[in-house]
């Protein structure tokens, strides 16, 4: 027999849950909607309830290691408000019988656009000339959907685009071309990351391929290089780099005052419309996971 709700679902700090999911997760649970605003500690109200939690919501920075996970026995469902999983202990959730259920592409508009527009911003007001975008040449570290559509949307600019992978992937003849990374970075006037979630895909060496006045741009989460390696390069450069605040999560503060260093603060990728899309996709996950048990 199907079930109608979940016995209790938990909303962790890093899904930001709006009035709007908040009403349409009361009906799916049993008792009343636990709604965190820090984990809490042990001995806690708020501790007893957890442990009663099985399906849990959470966000990119909520930290879900086996201790946390290991507080909630009756959990069978972790649906994130979040791509990346590399906050969760997968080996736990998949000992334990534990559904993950991350969701894809609700911010990639968002995401486009805050690159696009540092672009244009930088090409009109980054020097002594206003510049054109056309003609010039995008390098991308990564070449998920994201960075697909910025290829898509910088070629329709007029700029030449190349994109390196792990992998080759060779382009079509008219479309953006897949090059080594040195070639990537050394060939570009502009340069954005789109590489995977706190994955380290560049080292000092690779940096300093880059042009000392060229334009970095990166969305990604966490920096795509040590910060070591990040201080020495930006140190030795006059070009900005621009980060959203995904990019700049656990930054050190010397780095952030780095010169040349522009972060804004905003998410890139949450919007008005992409929040909206978001809790949408939160609540068919629950919903659907909920029919299977």
């Amino acid at each position: 027999m199907t079930r109608s709700a979940f016995d209790q679902i938990t909303v962790c700090p890093g899904v930001w849950p709006s009035p709007y999911l908040l009403d349409r997760l009361r009906p799916l649970t049993r008792r009343p909607l636990l709604v965190l605003n820090g984990w809490p500690a042990p001995g806690s109200d708020a501790f007893q309830s957890i442990a009663r939690t099985d399906a849990l919501l959470a966000g990119w920075k909520d930290r879900l290691d086996a201790d946390r996970l290991s507080q909630m026995p009756a959990l069978r469902y972790l649906g994130l408000r979040a791509t990346s999983t590399d906050r969760v202990d997968l080996r736990y959730t998949a000992r334990c019988g534990i559904t993950v259920m991350p969701i894809h592409g609700y911010g990639d508009v968002g995401n486009v656009e805050f690159v696009i527009e540092a672009l244009l911003r930088h090409a009109r007001h980054g020097g002594d000339t206003r510049t054109e975008l056309a003609g010039k040449r995008l390098g991308l570290v990564g070449y998920g959907n994201v960075g697909a559509a910025v290829a898509r949307v910088a070629m329709a600019l007029g700029m030449t685009v190349a994109f390196h992978t792990p992998t080759p992937r060779p382009g079509p003849p008219d479309g953006p071309q897949w090059a080594t990374l040195a070639d990537v970075l050394r060939n570009a006037d502009y340069v954005s990351f789109h590489s995977p979630a706190y994955r380290h895909v560049a080292a000092l060496a690779d940096l300093r391929l880059i042009a000392p006045g060229a334009l970095v741009v990166i969305t990604t989460l966490g920096l795509p290089a040590p910060c070591a390696d990040f201080r020495s390069w930006q140190q030795s450069r006059t070009g900005p780099v621009v980060l959203d605040l995904c990019a700049a999560d656990g930054l050190p503060d010397d780095l952030a005052a780095l010169p040349g260093v522009r972060i804004h603060d905003l998410y890139a990728a949450r919007t008005a419309e992409s929040v909206r899309r978001a809790e949408h996709r939160i609540v068919a996950n629950l919903e659907a996971n909920l029919s299977l048990l």
